[in-house]
């Protein structure tokens, strides 16, 4: 809570005026009630502001949060897609390395990290997963396995 700002679960300082002033007659008590009604109108608004804030206070932690944990998510993602590429790559897969180190690194990255999703830029990892495997299927490279004589010559 805000430092210096009265607790208001304690007894209001309304109240104890109101207790005070129970000991005058009744003509007297309702005078005073009178002029405390403004006091605790005061009061209350001032509790109703600071509830205010403490709620808008915690809705920007929460966003904050989200934002963090989004920008996490999207690197993570990100550097294991760029790391797929790069094994897949190495491991004579060119199709699968193109796919993972294309586009659609971009696209998950800026879902991620800008939580908005744009329909131009699905298009065009759409388009560019389509070029890539229709290269490969023109040129004839697919992915090879390896070998077994590799694999027993490894061992």
């Amino acid at each position: 809570m805000t430092a210096g700002w009265r607790d208001w679960a304690r007894e209001p300082a309304g109240f104890g005026i109101a207790k005070q002033w129970a000991e005058l007659p009744a003509e007297h008590l309702k005078v005073a009630l009178e002029a405390l009604e403004p006091q605790l109108q005061r009061e209350h608004e001032a509790q109703m502001e600071h509830m205010r804030l403490a709620a808008q206070e915690a809705e920007a932690a929460r966003t904050h949060r989200l934002y963090l944990w989004g920008l996490i998510a999207g690197f993570v993602l990100t550097v294991g897609m760029l790391t797929g590429a790069v094994v897949v790559g190495s491991n004579n897969q060119p199709v699968l390395a193109g796919i993972l180190s294309g586009p659609s690194v971009i696209a998950l990255a800026t879902i991620f990290v800008l939580r908005r999703n744009d329909a131009k830029q699905m298009q065009m990892a759409t388009r560019a997963h389509q070029a890539v495997l229709n290269a490969a299927s023109q040129s004839g490279s697919a992915p090879v396995p390896p070998s077994d004589s590799s694999l027993s010559d490894s061992v």
